[in-house]
């Protein structure tokens, strides 16, 4: 049995960690409700990434304790999650702050996020906007992999969710 704990910023990273939670059986907490101390060994923390920072993570390594707990790590982003480049960029900071938790992580995943411009908050406005008009302006053969998912992303407001096999990933997350 397992903790499933979820940090996010517009409610995605709670979806796909309730949906883990049905599937498994596994209870489920949002970050900020995170006692100091936990009482499962393993956690699964499913976590929205910006800008390279992960979302609860520190709330939940402090909740953490290197004798007893175990961790996995669900990351939730804009990253396609089939390009292991990009998404072992964001893996491996996170991996590194567990490590000198001395923390033993089961392992490190990723789901696509989505981006409803409407609902972003006004920082994140800010910046994505500009961001994406520039990139806009650019010819197709001059943008790296992270702008054109980017772009991606961000021309598929409002789109349906990615189809996810929550069953298999809970099924390696085990």
């Amino acid at each position: 049995m397992a903790l499933i704990v979820y940090g996010t910023q517009y409610g995605t990273s709670k979806q796909y960690a309730e949906e883990l939670a049905a599937i498994t059986g596994d209870p489920v907490i949002d970050c900020q409700q995170l006692p100091k101390e936990l009482p499962e060994a393993h956690v699964i923390f499913v976590g929205s990434v910006y800008i390279g920072r992960m979302t609860g993570l520190k709330k939940v390594l402090q909740a953490l304790a290197s004798t007893k707990n175990e961790l996995t790590i669900v990351t939730v982003g804009m990253t396609d999650s089939l390009s292991e480049e990009l998404v072992a960029g964001i893996h491996q900071p996170i991996a590194a702050k567990v490590a000198e938790k001395k923390i033993t992580l089961r392992g490190c995943y990723h789901l696509q996020g989505k981006v409803n411009y409407d609902e972003l908050a006004l920082k994140h406005k800010l910046v994505i906007k500009p961001m994406v008009a520039a990139f806009k302006k650019k010819p197709a053969n001059e943008l790296d992999e992270q702008a054109k998912m980017l772009l991606q992303a961000f021309d598929q407001t409002n789109a349906n969710e990615p189809a996810i096999d929550f069953a298999a990933l809970a099924k390696r997350m085990k």
